[in-house]
């Protein structure tokens, strides 16, 4: 890659996994260093830069049952990245965990939400909050909590193409 003239690695990560440690942190970081070294070595000029988005719980895969990990978590483990890489010429860039907890609030929410976005009057994190009170929704409910398995799903009624049964074991199979 070096001897090829690539001026940029970027290596994109996301954080806030429901099993994650901050082991997983400290190997990103391990990672991201032993790259920098090789780059450092080759004195080609490359960049490196880190790329970090925050889990966000989709509807349709595994995952749609758990939860975010709470914003003073992803903080944390960003700030971690940063001081860790950055004094070292490593770039991180990442996504603001505020916002990614709306998205966790619109990708598990339904019908319900359809009013607070109505109502959101900029595109702002403070007009979102104040709609979302407006309409008394749980924010801590739709991004942080671990819904029941059994529970119905406000996209239920979208078929998805996959069998009976198939997210649950895929869910058990990746927590294991």
């Amino acid at each position: 890659m070096v001897e090829q003239g690539i001026k940029q690695l970027k290596l994109y990560f996301i954080i806030g996994l429901p099993s994650e440690t901050d082991e997983d942190i400290g190997a990103i970081v391990k990672l991201a260093l032993a790259c920098k070294e090789v780059i450092n070595k080759k004195r080609s000029g490359c960049r490196l830069t880190l790329n970090i988005s925050p889990f966000v719980p989709k509807a349709g895969t595994p995952f749609q049952w758990l939860p975010m990990a709470q914003p003073s978590v992803l903080n944390r483990r960003l700030s971690r990245l940063k001081h860790s890489l950055m004094p070292k010429g490593i770039k991180v860039k990442a996504e603001s965990p505020a916002w990614s907890r709306v998205q966790g609030v619109l990708a598990r929410g339904g019908i319900e939400l359809a009013g607070v976005l109505a109502d959101v009057e900029e595109l702002s994190l403070a007009a979102w909050l104040k709609a979302a009170a407006k309409h008394d929704i749980d924010i801590d409910f739709y991004a942080h909590q671990r819904w029941d398995i059994g529970q119905k799903l406000p996209w239920e009624m979208v078929e998805l193409g996959t069998k009976a049964g198939y997210l649950e074991s895929e869910l058990a199979r990746a927590l294991t």
